[in-house]
């Protein structure tokens, strides 16, 4: 049996009785639902549907935390090298003259000189002013700023509250639906952790803490004492640190984590090419492998089945190659001469039924 957790994101896509079941056939064995995207009605839907059609199926549900996204906008601004850009902190704009963001204090947080990335470090900002609720950037490179994507301020501090008003609304919806694990976004400490479970109370969702930030890393222990399980979020952690160090990190949090006995999930652009193409890069089979082969207890696809062309075939793919590095791990484990396989890969819990564990968890 297969021991690494194959987890697609549900999206537009995938959103149907059919695909469910083909996804579940593929390899799926965990749903992951991004809070996000979509009302909570619509989430509330989904999880009924993947509830009666894939009734032995975990679900985890996602929770944006502290992330800052731009809002829906009718109106996607395009610009080039240097044109101005206003963010604001208030409602109301829809993107024509202004791009409202999710963040209702980030004017407080940043100051002129301040670099702002958007849409997973594809646009760069600088920011000129700040006057009132509103952020004057000028743009580094060209590009269009879409709804709905990820804005991240590297180095800066972020104030305010660690589980907001919002949180404490789809953790409440967490505890409602009974999903089996919720993932929060730039988790900062074990206390951080420690509201959330908090709000969760009464509930038996287990908490799944993604790691995203410098002060992340820096409180990577205790994070992974006090949460059920980790995510290796590589889109905002290689934006928040240093792209060129998200190997080394992701080595670290994976070796960290199996001293706790805490399994893994890794997460981004795992198959990523597969969004348009049906078939992988050599490199996305490479990662998917080497994540395998350290101990990952999850693999994850985001936009690969959320609204990608190839849902299933990357369901597929992902499974086959994880299937593959597993052998792998089997023979060298029963040779004689290979030598024990490493620590982390033995002592991560792939099977079992706690909440603490997204590879055995069942309902």
């Amino acid at each position: 049996m297969s021991r690494t957790r194959v987890i697609a994101t549900i999206g537009p896509a995938t959103r149907s009785a059919e695909t469910l079941a083909r996804l579940a056939r593929a390899g799926m064995n965990l749903v992951r639902l991004n809070a996000s995207h979509n009302t909570l009605d619509w989430h509330r839907d989904t999880i009924a549907l993947v509830r009666r059609v894939l009734p032995a199926t975990p679900i985890l549900l996602d929770v944006p935390g502290r992330k800052i996204r731009t809002a829906n906008l009718a109106s996607e601004p395009v610009f080039g090298v240097g044109d101005t850009i206003i963010l604001t902190t208030q409602t109301g704009d829809d993107g024509g003259r202004k791009v409202p963001i999710s963040s209702r204090r980030l004017h407080l947080d940043v100051s002129a000189g301040d670099t702002l990335l958007a849409d997973d470090g594809k646009l760069r900002f600088t920011v000129v002013d700040v006057r009132g609720p509103d952020l004057h950037c000028r743009a580094e490179v060209a590009g269009r700023l879409r709804s709905r994507k990820g804005i991240n301020a590297p180095g800066v501090d972020l104030g305010g509250e660690l589980v907001g008003e919002r949180d404490r609304e789809m953790l409440a919806f967490a505890r409602e639906t009974g999903v089996d694990l919720v993932g929060i976004s730039f988790v900062e400490s074990a206390g951080h952790v420690g509201l959330v479970r908090k709000e969760l109370s009464g509930g038996h969702a287990g908490i799944v803490a993604k790691i995203e930030t410098p002060r992340a890393v820096r409180n990577l222990e205790e994070i992974i004492d006090s949460a059920d399980a980790i995510m290796i979020d590589r889109g905002d952690l290689s934006i928040e640190t240093d792209v060129k160090q998200i190997g080394l990190l992701q080595k670290e949090i994976l070796a960290r984590s199996a001293e706790f006995d805490k399994p893994v999930i890794v997460a981004t652009e795992m198959l990523d090419s597969m969004i348009e193409r049906p078939y992988p890069t050599k490199a996305e089979i490479l990662d998917i492998t080497n994540a395998v082969l350290a101990g990952a207890a999850g693999v994850m696809l985001s936009g690969e089945t959320a609204v990608g062309a190839h849902p299933v075939e990357s369901v597929r793919t992902m499974k086959q190659v994880a299937s593959a590095a597993e052998e792998y791990l089997r023979k060298a484990e029963a040779s004689d001469d290979a030598g024990p396989a490493p620590a982390h890969v033995l002592t991560v819990r792939l099977a079992g039924g706690s909440a603490a564990d997204p590879a055995g968890r069942q309902r």
